[in-house]
């Protein structure tokens, strides 16, 4: 048997239907599950490995099947954040809007609301990925660009626009940041305690920067 590997990896039997690489995607899960409450709930830094295993139901041995240490699963689990409040706020783009403003005010009213009906989420993808590494702060940075990238696209065909200047992308980058800090307010308790107040300043804050950008 090679060093890390569990019986079942070794001989393929199949329990419950489930085939080895079935049953390993499954338990991937339950470890991405408990990290998601842990890490979103008492923080990375005062979460071990025993502790999301404790509450994911299994062993250590299956912990290392999937992750290499607790920071990979705390990647694990912020993509999964990522990927799903990016999935819900594309979605939300498809529905339009017949001025900047609707489409800020849809767009960003699934964006906010993804993370504030679950604040865990919130502070994974905005607090807990904060400095723990280089790796995790490339992670985050390339994130940020990414939603960027989403609002130019959405503007920039909302508007009409041909091309867009590398002024506008900037201008993305800094919105992306004013939406991510009144939510870090938000889940550190110092700003507003209703999303919707939140959600009234970033649709102005949007209305108002692209009214720059389209022309007359």
């Amino acid at each position: 048997m090679r060093p890390g590997a569990t019986s079942e990896q070794t001989t393929g039997r199949r329990y419950g239907g489930q085939d080895p690489a079935a049953r390993q995607a499954a338990r991937r899960e339950q470890l991405l599950d408990a990290g998601l409450e842990c890490f979103g709930t008492d923080g990375y830094q005062r979460t071990s490995v025993k502790q999301v295993c404790e509450r994911a139901g299994l062993t250590q041995r299956y912990f290392y099947e999937s992750f290499d240490d607790r920071e990979s699963l705390l990647l694990g689990v912020y993509d999964s954040v990522v990927e799903v409040v990016r999935g819900r706020t594309e979605a939300s783009i498809a529905d339009g809007g017949t001025t900047i403003a609707d489409l800020a005010r849809i767009a960003l009213g699934e964006f906010v609301d993804c993370l504030t009906e679950d604040a865990r989420r919130a502070r994974i993808m905005l607090l807990e990925v904060v400095g723990v590494s280089p790796a995790l702060e490339a992670r985050r940075y390339r994130v940020i660009h990414d939603f960027a990238d989403v609002i130019v696209a959405a503007g920039a065909a909302h508007a009409g626009l041909g091309e867009t200047t590398h002024e506008f992308h900037l201008v993305a980058v800094g919105l992306v940041g004013a939406v991510n800090q009144l939510l870090v307010d938000w889940v550190l308790g110092n700003g507003s305690t209703d999303p919707d107040h939140i959600l009234a300043v970033c649709v102005r804050l949007f209305a108002a920067t692209f009214d720059d950008f389209v022309p007359d």
